[in-house]
């Protein structure tokens, strides 16, 4: 850990989260039965007081930001060894830290942030559809006023850790311009037991195991009015769009804790060989090192803009720069690790991951860097 990027506070917790990293997580990855997710330790989590990281400390959290959410992640995989519950326990802490804590009324924190913090309660952003994604053109469930709430009827899938969660944070469509365009998108808390409420079957991914996914279906749920969190048609920029820009962010934790892991692994598969380092693999292996410092400072960086609560516009540019260094890495990983490591499953599974986690959204990338070429080719 260098110290020096961060206080005092944070250097004694991010410790703490490599100790619970190293004494919990990493015995149960070295199990390998990594298809059911392991809600014990996921308790224990709660108890150790890494589901609350962000939250306020009037609520139980310990009133942190997205630096450490970030560095907490880096230290989840690099010890633990798995993108899998990095994934799970950074949606879990982003939930509570941007839906609830940043965007709950009074009532709502007192209500929920407790249990948030302690793992006692778990929430799943529910904002894509099957067969659109989360494009707000193509979203059809919808929150109908009904007396003094609302009746949700729709259709949501890929919520992760949706089959354990005890809240859902339902995007759904409350107004619309006319012929029905500019669609105006509200968030509602709807508990799994809501009448109405049925969990589809639990989506078989091929990356991040054991986080678990699923869909849900709502049919006729009635939702009261207190249930709204934020502003009524104000959820797709201030939940959708905000809770986007976060995960590229602080999934940049997750991806440098199985760089980390991962160059622990090639090391000492090439340290295991007889003979000294070549100076081929030792520019290589001088490469990887100054590419991983960057992608660590790019991170930090990213985490501190998050934090300031204001607006930079350099924050895209790092986010892109984050996922076109990360890829040079890994090549450059795999390519110095094919000789040493072939049939590792361990570097393997934390291979596709990687490699599925810094091609998240491509697509949607590549629109935010035309969109961002565009700006500049128009002075604006």
């Amino acid at each position: 850990m260098d110290n020096y990027l961060i206080n005092k506070e944070l250097s004694e917790f991010i410790e703490k989260v490599y100790h619970f990293a190293r004494e919990e997580i990493a015995p149960w990855v070295a199990q390998g039965d990594h298809d059911e997710f392991p809600m014990p330790l996921w308790r224990k989590l709660g108890d150790a007081g890494l589901l609350g990281i962000a939250i306020p400390r009037e609520y139980g959290g310990s009133g942190m930001g997205y630096l450490a959410i970030t560095l907490a992640g880096e230290a989840v995989v690099s010890q633990g060894g798995s993108l899998g519950i990095g994934l799970s326990w950074m949606i879990h802490n982003v939930v509570a830290r941007l839906v609830f804590a940043g965007l709950g009324s009074e009532g709502q924190k007192v209500r929920y942030l407790p249990g948030l913090a302690q793992g006692r309660i778990t929430a799943s952003i529910s904002i894509s559809e099957p067969e659109v994604g989360a494009h707000p053109k193509h979203l059809r469930t919808r929150a109908d006023h009904r007396g003094d709430g609302y009746v949700v009827n729709g259709e949501k899938a890929y919520l992760t850790n949706g089959p354990f969660v005890d809240l859902y944070v339902v995007l759904a469509v409350t107004g619309a311009g006319a012929a029905g365009t500019n669609k105006q998108f509200s968030a509602l808390i709807v508990p799994k037991e809501t009448p109405g409420v049925t969990m589809t079957a639990p989506m078989k991914l091929a990356n991040f195991k054991p986080s678990p996914h699923c869909g849900i279906r709502l049919v006729n749920c009635e939702i009261p009015a207190e249930n709204l969190v934020g502003l009524e048609g104000r959820a797709y920029p201030d939940i959708a769009i905000t809770f986007r820009e976060i995960e590229d962010v602080t999934l940049m934790g997750l991806v440098l804790g199985g760089i980390n892991r991962q160059m622990s692994l090639l090391l000492k598969a090439l340290r295991r060989q007889e003979g000294a380092a070549g100076e081929d693999l030792q520019a290589d292996l001088g490469r990887l090192q100054y590419l991983r410092d960057t992608l660590r400072l790019i991170a930090c960086e990213a985490a501190r803009i998050l934090d300031s609560d204001d607006s930079h516009e350099e924050l895209l540019s790092l986010i892109l720069s984050f996922r076109e260094l990360a890829r040079h890495f890994q090549e450059g990983l795999e390519k110095s690790a094919a000789a040493v490591l072939t049939g590792n499953q361990e570097f393997l599974i934390l291979s596709s991951d990687l490699v599925r986690a810094i091609n998240l959204a491509k697509n949607v990338m590549i629109l935010k860097q035309k969109k961002q070429g565009y700006r500049i080719f128009r002075g604006s």
